[in-house]
């Protein structure tokens, strides 16, 4: 009889526990339940639009993992009232953002972009919204944060029907979607491998005088130029370059240059990422080239340590923020520099790239190596240049669509302001022993690819082909040509060859006449090929 009791008993607890517990989601937490589903699934089905059956795997797979969070949410009630209202504003603004991603540029917020905005400063912030979001934009996403937190906060006396159909569909769903993820199990590794974007981490953050290689390196030419100049550009995109067959006269000083024969323009280089912090991370590390060693990017060899290892006087000068958020990946290799100068410590938010023309060393004493930083064709485009060089004007891009126009006629003048900046900085050490490189750390899709959207590149194949499609240019003075006959003539006769910018260290050591000590990575990486012309 006694066991007979316990035994009633023990099946009362566990049924108990079932309806209380376990169909609790489907029951009296039913509206946070679905919200908090369809904020989390939406985006992820969103971004596969074009794949509906794997869209609706998806779906289920979110609908058990949001199952599962409820369930733990809601065995403690009173941590339950405090933790619902934070998962589903926290969940909108992920929904938002997500969508936002997708529909704007292709892909879901990733690693990548969080690496972005962790690198920017307020002033690019305020420049990106006011460019890309509307104000019908904005209200709306903030009417439906508004409407999460007062349906966060009402939830307690929202109630649906706690028995009948409702919860038993809900009920049935849930059985649906275990057996569909079950019998296609494989779709759970790739959701949670894509999810590798989600892996930001500080430490990509860092300061690289606390990881300095010390490398190693030993003359090739006995012979070094005195003065090596490195103009990196910002958002170039040699479309919408005239050196480059752009019917838009849109660098006519360096044309000059071309036909002095001082300027080399090469034809087909493209950057190795459509954003700046990643492109500079290969630009100015040896990572790129040696990406099957596992160290982290900041613990390769970078440019300023070799050139300094070379005996040059380094200096970093810029009109881009010195930090960002959380400081970047520029400013970090600007730290290594003997000297640094950033703009925006004595001029105010206005300020154009114009304002680094005559920035140099006070003294060029022996040898140099001098980067400038520019702001280029960074968005808002119709804040990069001064008024007098409001040349291009929406009148002339009448074959474009209306919406068009005006940001063509500003990215053209901003290219126009770029060249006469870059063309006077190179001025500057035209009566030295000079070369000066000139190329952005990527470019952009101006209407390329569709006829709305203008911007850093997206995730497809296409947009990235125009978002890393940039100009290169290397501009030699007289007095350096007469100096350095054989690499002139290098770099002269391999403007024809195809490279990426992740090979840029090379090219400036084969230029400055050292390689390293225990390889050969200079004369096999350099693009400056040693052809037999």
């Amino acid at each position: 009889m006694l066991n007979h009791r316990n035994s009633s008993y023990s099946k009362k607890t566990v049924l108990n526990f079932i309806k209380e517990k376990l169909l609790y989601p489907f029951k009296e937490d039913l509206i946070f339940f679905l919200l908090l589903w369809l904020l989390i699934s939406l985006p992820n089905c969103y971004s596969q639009k074009d794949n509906v059956t794997y869209a609706i795997y998806l779906a289920m797979m979110y609908y058990i993992i949001t199952y599962f969070i409820d369930v733990i949410i809601n065995l403690n009630q009173v941590l339950a009232k405090i933790l619902r209202p934070i998962i589903l504003v926290i969940s909108t603004l992920f929904c938002l953002i997500n969508l936002y991603c997708v529909n704007v540029y292709g892909c879901l917020l990733s690693n990548d972009y969080i690496q972005i905005i962790a690198g920017t400063n307020l002033g690019e912030a305020r420049e990106y919204f006011s460019t890309f979001l509307s104000w019908k934009e904005i209200t709306l996403f903030t009417s439906i944060i508004v409407i999460s937190i007062l349906i966060a906060f009402k939830l307690p006396k929202l109630k649906l029907i706690k028995y009948g159909r409702t919860w038993e569909i809900a009920s049935i769903l849930m059985l649906i979607s275990v057996g569909a993820i079950f019998h296609n199990s494989g779709i759970i590794k790739e959701e949670f491998e894509d999810k590798k974007r989600w892996n930001f981490s500080f430490e990509e953050v860092v300061d690289l005088r606390n990881h300095l290689t010390h490398p190693k390196i030993v003359e090739s030419d006995s012979i070094h130029p005195k003065q090596i100049v490195i103009i990196l550009g910002e958002a170039f995109s040699a479309n919408h370059s005239s050196l480059y067959g752009y019917e838009k006269s849109t660098n006519p000083l360096l044309e000059k240059k071309v036909k002095e024969g001082n300027l080399i323009v090469f034809k087909n280089v493209s950057s190795p990422s459509t954003h700046t912090i990643s492109a500079f991370k290969y630009i100015l590390n040896t990572f790129r080239v040696n990406s099957d060693d596992e160290k982290p990017w900041y613990e390769h060899t970078n440019i300023i340590e070799i050139m300094k290892a070379a005996g040059y006087h380094t200096v970093w000068i810029s009109n881009q923020a010195e930090k960002g958020m959380f400081d970047n990946v520029p400013s970090s290799h600007a730290k290594l520099c003997d000297e640094t100068f950033f703009l925006e410590n004595v001029e105010d938010n206005n300020r154009y790239d114009g304002s680094l023309i005559g920035k140099k060393p006070l003294k060029l004493y022996g040898n140099n190596c001098i980067f400038y930083h520019l702001m280029g064709q960074h968005e808002n485009f119709q804040e990069r240049y001064p008024n007098n060089f409001s040349i291009f004007k929406s009148k002339d891009y009448e074959t474009f669509p209306a919406h068009q126009r005006d940001i063509f006629a500003s990215y053209d003048n901003a290219t126009l302001y770029d060249d006469f900046v870059v063309n006077s900085i190179m001025d500057l050490y035209k009566n030295h022993d000079a070369a000066v490189f000139y190329f952005p750390d990527h470019a952009l899709d101006i209407f390329d690819t569709e006829m709305n959207y203008f911007g850093h590149a997206k995730a497809t194949k296409e947009s990235q082909k125009y978002g890393k499609k940039i100009p290169f240019m290397i501009y030699v003075s007289p007095d350096y040509k007469e100096r350095h006959i054989n690499i002139f003539e290098r770099i002269k006769n391999s403007i024809d060859i195809s490279f990426c910018t992740d090979i840029f260290i090379y090219a400036v050591m084969d230029v400055a006449g050292f390689k390293f000590e225990n390889n050969d990575d200079v004369k096999k990486y350099t693009p400056f090929k040693y052809h037999k012309f």
